[in-house]
């Protein structure tokens, strides 16, 4: 009686295809909300403006609703 087959793969063509497009996604989503925040509270004057952009990429969803709330006592200058 023969052996049976054993079959072991490495995504190679769809599968990495969407693994790859994941990633992509996941980096930059953050990466242009952070750019927009950090443009943001830039032209409203914020002398924190890096650490909200960095904190808008790290932090997610959570700073960027912060941010968003509030964001008119972040800088001084109106626009």
């Amino acid at each position: 009686m023969p052996l049976p087959v054993l079959q072991a793969a490495v995504p190679g063509g769809i599968e990495l295809l969407i693994v790859l497009v994941i990633a992509l996604f996941s980096l930059l989503l953050p990466l242009g909300v952070a750019v927009l925040v950090y443009r943001d509270a830039t032209r409203r004057g914020s002398r924190h403006a890096l650490a909200w952009a960095v904190g808008a990429f790290l932090g997610s969803i959570v700073v960027w609703i912060l941010y968003y709330v509030v964001r008119d006592e972040v800088g001084t200058r109106s626009v």
